[in-house]
């Protein structure tokens, strides 16, 4: 096997070369990717789900339309491919008031104009026969119009008949139901209503001055209009019984305060009352009565009307000189013009100064909710044609009807742009 070799004395040993077999090849070991082995599993599992569905399906389908294919019917107006009970409105036909499914048909209607269910919680409700919540609430009793107020998208005049929806008593289905419904709105569903009163805007941010006259009686009477949110003027009458708790009633809750001075009347059968201003008296006896009335409703009182008065307001010179002393004590006469031959514009103008006029009608001369509101529409004309308007009504012959009615009125005037005021600030 070895050959010894010397070259130049050295000894070479050689080893020969074996001759080695082939070496033997391993084979290659077979990776599965990941990416293929998760794709492989995803397409059995939907294989599998695909599978069970058909099978569900089939299995589960029946004679009976489902309940999207019902409103499909119902918006196509196919209401004859329904079933009986369904065309009915039977009880059976959903489920009262879960909100769930939009049931089709509860009450008592007979052919099926009643599409909804009674709480109408569900979105897809057609018309309702309870709380009228839904979306789509075609339908509520009245017709659309209820004490002025609106509600858009309500149809239904509560007789049931014809095309009514969801009033519970429908007599006959109209098959064109899909053909008068409203869509559903943008903002939700929320119900708009119109304004409860014909209030035309304001000009140039017109005020309206309210006097209530004859304070004085009722104390009660008189905290109703105290306690309206808005600026009001209450004039009390001296010598009654209530006189200075009426006056310290407004002056408490801030309203302005009047002295409403009695003044005799040119009918003479009528009694102005207690500390009224009468013809035989001189300038010496009015001022004594005038003092006299201030000192009875205390502090606080900003100037005085006349009550009745026709007689003493055409009597210049009584009016002259009435005038002249609300001026030496820092207050405003207001003249209510019982009268049209008035002399107190003249007296003032001699004077050199001003007065305040009621400029509208009296509130009151009828006592009904519609004719009080004509005449407070007839005051917002005169405001919007000359700037201001001072409306005169009555403490106790109106108390019922006319606090109610301004305070709802209110919220109206102000967004149309009206101003209350007094007549101190005219």
């Amino acid at each position: 096997m070895c050959a010894k070799r010397e070259s130049k004395g050295k000894k070479t040993t050689v080893r020969s070369k074996k001759k080695r077999s082939s070496p033997r090849r391993k084979k290659p070991k077979v990776l599965l990717n990941s990416k293929y082995v998760c794709i492989l599993c995803a397409s059995i599992v939907f294989f599998c789900a695909v599978l069970l569905a058909t099978t569900f399906l089939l299995n589960g389908s029946s004679d009976e339309p489902s309940v999207g294919s019902k409103q499909e019917m119902i918006q196509e107006g196919n209401i004859a491919s329904l079933s009986a009970p369904e065309k009915n409105g039977g009880k059976g036909a959903g489920k009262s008031g879960s909100g769930a499914k939009p049931s089709l048909g509860t009450g008592e209607n007979r052919e099926g104009a009643n599409v909804g269910n009674d709480s109408a919680s569900s979105a897809a409700s057609l018309g309702n026969a309870g709380s009228g919540e839904s979306n789509k609430n075609l339908g509520g009793g009245d017709g659309g119009y209820k004490d002025g107020g609106y509600s858009e998208g309500s149809y239904g005049d509560g007789s049931g008949k014809n095309a009514s929806f969801g009033n519970g008593n429908a007599v006959k289905a109209d098959p064109e139901i899909a053909s008068i419904q409203k869509p559903p709105r943008p903002d939700g569903g929320i119900i708009e209503t119109r304004p409860k009163f014909n209030i035309p805007p304001a000009k140039n941010a017109a005020r309206l001055a309210f006097v209530i006259d004859d304070g004085g009686m009722s104390v009660a009477n008189v905290k109703k209009y105290t306690s309206l949110p808005f600026p009001i003027t209450v004039a009390v009458l001296p010598g009654l019984p209530h006189t200075a708790e009426c006056a310290a009633i407004v002056r408490r809750d801030g309203k302005e305060l009047m002295l409403h001075q009695p003044m005799q009347a040119k009918n003479l059968g009528i009694n102005p009352g207690p500390g009224a201003i009468t013809p035989e008296m001189d300038s010496w006896g009015i001022q004594q009565i005038i003092e006299k009335n201030l000192g009875e409703l205390g502090p606080g009182v900003k100037g005085f009307n006349n009550h009745e008065g026709s007689l003493i307001t055409e009597d210049k010179l009584k009016m002259t000189f009435i005038i002249d002393l609300a001026m030496q004590k820092g207050l405003y006469f207001l003249d209510s013009r019982t009268t049209s031959q008035t002399q107190a514009r003249q007296a003032a103008l001699e004077l050199d100064t001003h007065i305040i006029e009621r400029n509208a009608p009296f509130l009151d001369n009828a006592v009904t909710r519609e004719d009080m509101l004509n005449e407070i529409y007839k005051g917002l004309e005169v405001a919007n044609r000359a700037g201001f308007a001072v409306i005169i009504g009555h403490v106790d012959k109106s108390a019922a009807l006319l606090p109610k009615l301004l305070e709802d009125m209110y919220p109206e005037l102000v967004a149309k742009g009206y101003v209350f005021t007094t007549p101190s600030r005219l």
